[in-house]
């Protein structure tokens, strides 16, 4: 059963992790999200669901950055990325495009999913803005938080510089 916003919101009440939630119409790109966050400081972002020869990725990085998969690929020294596709999204994370956030990884039951941060969120801010596996609201919370819940999760983490 794939986790929803109520059972994000419930995970981090359980957690005594603080959040703050912003409701908003469904967006679909961070650029439609930042219309209505505009008085929220947290770091923007973007969330790219990757594949290669050794596994599935999700990928954040700031909004405003273009990923160079080349360079990802050699920090990680792995094969060749591509996109995944809409099913293996589906499949994996249990969303479709348009809701891909960090928080989808909570629907990774076999914890095959590997999160990557680039390493500039951290050191630039302290907040970070997340769907809850809806479009419909942004959840801000402490990055330190966000990367704390995932390895709980039992999906691998890795900040690398991008």
């Amino acid at each position: 059963m794939t986790k929803n916003a109520t059972s994000i919101y419930k995970y981090l009440d359980d957690e005594k992790i603080n959040y703050q939630i912003v409701m908003h119409p469904p967006v679909y790109t961070a650029e439609q999200a930042d219309k209505y966050v505009q008085n929220y400081q947290f770091a923007r972002t973007k969330n790219l669901f990757l594949k290669n020869k050794a596994g599935y990725y999700l990928v954040t990085i700031l909004e405003n950055k273009r990923l160079k998969m080349k360079k990802l690929q050699e920090n990680l020294s792995t094969s060749r990325f591509s996109f995944a596709r809409p099913e293996e999204l589906a499949m994996k994370l249990g969303i479709t495009s348009g809701a891909v956030s960090p928080f989808n990884l909570f629907n990774d039951k076999q914890h095959e999913v590997t999160f990557i941060i680039d390493a500039n969120i951290l050191k630039n801010e302290e907040l970070i803005g997340c769907h809850p596996n809806d479009n419909t609201a942004t959840v801000i919370l402490e990055i330190k938080n966000l990367l704390q819940i995932i390895k709980q999760n039992g999906n691998p983490v890795k900040v690398v510089q991008l």
